[in-house]
């Protein structure tokens, strides 16, 4: 198993108020298993990501990444063997500098040896790693990152997610932000470098029809549990009538995504 979740409890304190966030989820992945997570909202699914990630510790319950014990570990520690891409596009790239600087780093995981990561032979495999892309980047490499669109730079943050091969990729809701053709693209190119590069992947979306047509396996939560685990032919028999029939049956009425599209949301270009 590439990803085992065991038993897993998150409880908030908000005062005097104690929120669970996650109520006793487990949850394993194999090698190269693609999973889409659906839920409403507060249904825990970004906290299920930060206890994976190791920037939550739970509250009971263990993680374990290829076998080892990882409950303990800080999220510096495990981010050799996790890709994470965010909503937020500006939240996967350093903005003041360079395409390439962005890449390089992404390939070294730190900032020791940038230099040589930037010889002349390194920046042509950059070049062929954007190129695929089909977004025309791989001309732009000395251009700051700031300059790129949203839809460019989220692009580049999955391709930085996933150059170093790492053994799991968590994607928070990351074409939410994006306007339906750069969301769509954007999608493609995730499934496409996921499948090339045999990457575990645990993806968040708010999205029903997203999560039916993307991936082998799909699992929607409420209120911090998993309510269905749905794989192969299920799956695929399975339509966003049938999800929101299933989300009404636990006592979603009026959640944004019983609307059975993309959230309505500021794009971003």
């Amino acid at each position: 198993m590439i990803l085992e979740v065991c038993g897993i409890t998150k409880t908030f304190s908000l005062g005097l108020e104690k929120v669970e966030a996650l109520r006793g989820i487990d949850l394993a992945l194999t090698q190269g298993e693609f999973v889409t997570v659906i839920g409403s909202n507060g249904a825990g699914k970004s906290t299920l990501l930060n206890v994976i990630a190791g920037t939550c510790r739970p509250s009971r319950g263990r993680v374990r990444i290829a076998g080892r014990d990882v409950t303990r570990w800080p999220a510096h520690r495990r981010a050799r063997w996790i890709g994470r891409v965010f909503q937020d596009p500006l939240r996967g790239t350093a903005a003041h500098m360079t395409l390439a600087e962005n890449l390089a780093l992404a390939l070294r995981k730190g900032p020791r040896g940038l230099g040589l990561a930037l010889s002349h032979a390194r920046r042509r495999l950059l070049a062929e790693a954007l190129a695929p892309l089909d977004m025309g980047l791989e001309g732009r490499l000395n251009e700051r990152v700031a300059h790129l669109s949203g839809g460019e730079r989220q692009a580049v943050t999955v391709l930085m997610a996933t150059l170093s091969r790492p053994m799991l990729l968590l994607l928070d809701e990351h074409t939410a932000a994006l306007d339906p053709a750069n969301a769509d693209k954007v999608l493609e190119i995730t499934e496409r470098l996921v499948k090339e590069n045999g990457i575990t992947t645990l993806m968040v979306t708010h999205r029903m029809d997203q999560a039916l047509r993307t991936g082998s396996r799909l699992i929607m939560m409420h209120k911090g549990r998993v309510q269905l685990d749905l794989r192969g032919e299920r799956k695929q028999g399975f339509t966003v009538d049938d999800l929101v029939g299933l989300f009404r049956k636990v006592g979603v009425t009026d959640d944004e995504l019983l609307l059975g599209q993309q959230p309505l949301k500021e794009a971003t270009a």
